[in-house]
């Protein structure tokens, strides 16, 4: 039985091989929230999804796919092992699906209903331990929407009775939830942190180090890291670190609860800051004060303003990744020589000053990327594209126009409304025989009953397509606008504009660019879907070659120099 945990994904190759041989997908979800029930743990949804594999279809366990999502929450669509699985059932792998409970699937009636259907439209039968569903009955459909709203019902409601607890607790200078902080241990009885004296001892040694001893954060981390002190999350004591922790206003006793919340952002979950007002603030022990506090930021400016910084005037600001590691590439490396000073991109994860044993540490090796080459090379190719951009356009329009799927749900929908028209006209038929005395209200009721329970399910599947039509219309017109932008764009990209407009360009179309170690780049366009975990075979043209498959579209650039730092 193979299992794919969160983020992990099947090969091309993988998935051809396996097509004919698996029967099963069991997907088995467990959130941060159900961690404590027993009920829900990962292993008890596998081993129950299983036996039903096995002892009702007869399948074997090398027939059988699982999919893990640990941590995701029932109402994000965005879900590793959900997508993946979707993406299976699409290539063909499996003829059930396999979930606990429908609230394992999600917690939001609406996209119960949009991943159920997509389920179904591909011929693939939904097997839900403890709740029975079939999709052609109304009054099943019925009673499994009628579960999806309660569902959505409960986490709205435990989340809104959560939140209030939490800020009536902090209201009362108690601690709602207390992170990990360096310096200080919770006290469960008292419900408020207390001195870890140990630690203690290490940040006024670390806060000396600093204003005494006159050391940087760089110092003061190799000093702890070739002492053995055990750094805040394990072994590695960073610059970074350091300097987080001694500007920390916390370590004055003010800790402010609310700082920031969590919101959903084109269907992903992100922590933003909260408005000042809305914090609450919570005494707790103090490591110094606030004067302290103003000294130690003093020294840090002393310690940084010695240091000197290259320009960071480069075009792939924010967008280049390291094709290593996935890390983030800056400008920050610069290198001497006869024909003049370099500027180079770095991946983040090959400079951070981290150290164990008082040596310091590399998570990423390899090569730099001169940026006047990796900048040329971007540059022309993207000025190519957008000057001439038909045939550019001809593509993303065949990849990303949604007519032909729009005209498919208008015709369901269409029918849908045909159906309900006919049901209406049955009844309104029943209600003339009851009122001319043909039928008493038992057979009345009887009649009309199952044909009530079918016109809701069809109002139901209208109120679905009505949503995917919304959703195709916007992703349309979406990409009616971007043409028109393109075009505008292709006349103003052949004029000698600015750095800072190039970027403009570059944060409205390219969602990132990779660099790879053999001197060529992917780039990846914004609003082009999931990631998928294909392999790529690069092209070996100068301009650039494309690749697209159902999950996002990449364009390559290859041989833009090969230097090395």
């Amino acid at each position: 039985m193979l299992i794919l945990n969160g983020d992990q994904k099947l090969s091309t190759e993988k998935i051809m091989s396996l097509i004919g041989k698996i029967n099963a997908l069991i997907y088995a979800r467990v959130s941060t929230t159900d961690q404590a029930n027993k009920g829900f743990s990962i292993d008890s949804q596998i081993e129950r999804c299983k036996e039903r594999a096995i002892k009702k279809f007869g399948y074997k366990e090398s027939e059988i796919i699982v999919l893990v999502e640990p941590g995701g929450m029932g109402d994000d669509p965005n879900r590793p092992a959900l997508n993946h699985a979707l993406y299976l059932l699409e290539r063909g792998l499996g003829k059930k699906f396999i979930v606990l409970h429908p609230d394992r699937l999600t917690r939001d009636n609406t996209l119960q209903g949009v991943v159920s259907r997509r389920i179904w439209g591909m011929g693939v039968d939904i097997e839900f331990i403890e709740f029975e569903v079939n999709p052609h009955d109304p009054e099943s459909m019925l009673m499994y929407n009628i579960q999806g709203s309660i569902a959505q019902y409960n986490k709205a409601k435990i989340h809104a009775n959560s939140k209030r607890g939490r800020l009536a607790k902090a209201k009362k200078g108690e601690l709602p939830s207390f992170k990990r902080l360096y310096g200080y241990k919770f006290n469960t009885k008292t419900d408020l942190p207390e001195y870890h004296e140990d630690e203690k001892e290490i940040l006024l040694e670390m806060k000396d180090m600093l204003i005494n001893k006159k050391m940087s954060s760089n110092d003061i981390a190799k000093e702890l890291s070739r002492r053995g002190v055990a750094a805040p999350n394990g072994k590695t004591w960073y610059q970074s670190t350091v300097s987080r922790m001694l500007q920390n206003e916390d370590y004055t006793g003010n800790y402010y609860y609310g700082k920031s919340k969590v919101v959903q952002l084109n269907g992903k979950k992100k922590q933003v800051p909260t408005p000042k007002e809305e914090w609450i603030l919570i005494k707790i022990p103090a490591m110094w004060d606030h004067q302290t506090r103003e000294q130690i930021i003093k020294q840090m400016k002393l310690n940084f303003k010695g240091r000197s910084r290259s320009s960071r005037d480069y075009l792939l600001k924010g967008k280049a990744k390291c094709g290593r590691c996935g890390g983030a590439c800056g400008s920050g490396i610069t290198s001497k020589t006869k024909s003049g000073v370099y500027k180079y991109y770095s991946c983040r994860n090959k400079n951070v000053k981290g150290y164990q044993n008082g040596k310091k540490i590399c998570t990423c090796k390899g090569k730099n990327w001169r940026v006047d080459i990796v900048d040329d090379a971007f540059w022309k190719w993207f000025k190519k594209l957008l000057s001439n951009p038909k045939e550019f356009l001809e593509q993303f329009l065949v990849e990303t126009s949604n007519e032909k799927k729009i005209e498919e749900l208008e015709n369901k929908k269409e029918k849908l409304d045909k159906q309900l028209e006919d049901i209406d006209s049955e009844i309104s038929n029943y209600v003339i025989l009851f009122g001319k005395g043909k039928i008493n209200e038992d057979m009345f009721d009887k009649i009309t009953q199952p044909l009530e329970l079918n016109k809701e399910h069809i109002k139901n599947e209208i109120e679905i397509l009505n949503s995917h039509l919304s959703a195709n219309k916007q992703d349309n017109d979406k990409n009616q606008k971007l043409i028109e932008y393109i075009n505008s764009f292709s006349e103003m990209i052949t004029k000698d504009i600015s750095m800072h407009e190039k970027r403009q360009f570059l944060d409205f179309f390219i969602e990132k660019v990779t660099l790879f170690d053999d001197d060529h780049m992917e780039i990846v366009w914004k609003g082009a879907g999931l990631n998928d975990s294909d392999q790529v075979d690069f092209l070996n043209s100068e301009q650039g070659g494309e690749f697209s498959n159902s999950h996002k579209r990449l364009n390559h650039i290859q041989a833009y120099g090969r230097q090395t730092a």
